[in-house]
């Protein structure tokens, strides 16, 4: 998204809004979801068919004089979906979603509601309590009365272990992950069942998150890090070349590919629950909760591609998602993504020889990703980007690979005296 202004402590909330195009008044009367904020200035994700075609940052002094320049840019650049694609279509393949939860935040019943009215029906929703002794998570589902919710309690603190005890008890053939904090699009897990029931050869399947709402400084200093967002463009990533029968392009393959987080988001992710059993799951050596901080996903995702799976980046299945909204908490949260990412690339180095061989010639264009200020990474900061917080995230990458080292012991250390 674009910067911000030279005022650094000013910003006023900026709405994010889904604007349909074919919904728009063909008299070219205002439509009142365009409605800029006193600063001229809104997020539309513009979609044309059911697919995301769009992403604008509106500057604009009324709700017509947007839906005008969301207009052109989508007759101009629009984002085409691969011909796999139809809209509203709907699939057979029973679907388990997983909510790993400490109770701490409030946002988890609007998250649970938007998920029991999604629009695909074979659904059953497996909240994780990872912390059952405070008894928050109970109390904020109690006046929640449907079938379809469980409350499942995993007492070992870490999200990957909380996403391991989901994965466990998921009873249907497809396991999709989102976050406490997250909003699911009505369809969200009808445009993620689609491709599962499409082709047979996809193991996991990641979707589009935008911000749910840009109402601090903070909150939009992380959109201009990277965000969560991989951009409109379908695609898939197969080690042997092949392709889908989505008709999805080759996804890109980075300076650092496949050892980035180019493949998704956690917030946002889905897979067969038997090819994720099979790989074992999520590290617990990794993740939210652990000291590595991160990681668990994108770790996940590299094991699907490098066991010779595909994964599929779809842009349809969209999440919007609540940034952290005050700037000590973004720093915070830069350094543990960088912490997360490092301790992933370590563990990769360690594998296998072979592998330790493809990081090593991926490093140099990975510093330059990290450290250019003109790489796709860092490009979009402003002139008012904290410093602190690219120093922060930039100390996670130097004490990821120690963090991780003995993160994992002590893991292998705890799993051993269960065994026994």
């Amino acid at each position: 998204m674009a910067s911000v202004t030279s005022d650094p402590g000013a910003l006023v909330p900026i709405r994010c809004v889904d604007w349909a195009v074919e919904s728009a008044d063909p008299q070219g009367g205002a439509d009142p979801t365009l409605e800029p904020n006193a600063d001229g200035r809104l997020f539309v994700l513009a979609t044309a068919g059911g697919w995301p075609s769009a992403i604008v940052d509106v500057r604009a002094d009324s709700a017509q004089a947007a839906a005008e320049i969301v207009r052109r840019r989508v007759s101009e650049e629009a984002v085409r979906p691969p011909s796999g694609f139809v809209a509203g279509g709907r699939a057979d393949i029973a679907v388990s979603v997983v909510v790993c939860t400490l109770g701490l935040e409030p946002r988890l019943v609007e998250t649970v509601a938007a998920l029991l009215a999604q629009t695909h029906a074979a659904l059953e929703i497996v909240v994780v309590d990872n912390d059952p002794a405070s008894g928050r998570v109970r109390t904020l589902l109690a006046e929640v009365a449907d079938p379809r919710l469980r409350v499942i309690d995993e007492p070992r603190r870490g999200l990957s272990a909380a996403r391991n005890t989901g994965l466990a008890q998921a009873a249907h053939p497809v396991v999709a992950f989102t976050d406490d904090d997250a909003m699911p699009a009505a369809d969200w897990v009808a445009a993620l069942a689609a491709v599962f029931d499409a082709d047979p050869q996809v193991d996991c399947v990641t979707g589009l998150v935008l911000p749910a709402e840009v109402a601090t400084r903070a909150q939009l200093f992380f959109e201009e890090a990277g965000g969560f967002g991989k951009g409109l463009g379908a695609g898939h990533w197969r080690r042997d070349g092949g392709g889908t029968a989505l008709g999805t392009e080759p996804g890109p393959r980075g300076l650092a590919f496949p050892f980035d987080g180019g493949f998704g988001s956690g917030n946002n992710m889905a897979f067969r629950a038997a090819a994720l059993r099979a790989l074992g799951g999520f590290d617990e050596a990794l993740g939210a909760g652990s000291p590595t901080r991160g990681g668990e996903d994108l770790d996940a995702f590299q094991a699907v591609y490098l066991a010779g799976g595909t994964v599929v980046y779809w842009p349809a299945a969209i999440v919007r998602h609540h940034h952290r909204a005050d700037q000590a908490a973004l720093v915070e949260q830069l350094h543990g993504y960088g912490v997360g990412m490092a301790a992933v690339v370590t563990k990769r180095f360690l594998s296998s020889p072979a592998v330790a061989a493809d990081v090593l010639r991926r490093l140099p264009g990975g510093l330059r990703l990290l450290l250019d200020a003109r790489s796709a990474k860092n490009r979009g900061k402003s002139a008012v980007f904290p410093a602190e917080a690219t120093r922060a995230e930039r100390r996670g990458y130097l004490v990821g690979p120690v963090v991780y080292l003995r993160t994992r012991r002590r893991v292998r250390r705890a799993s051993a005296v269960a065994v026994r």
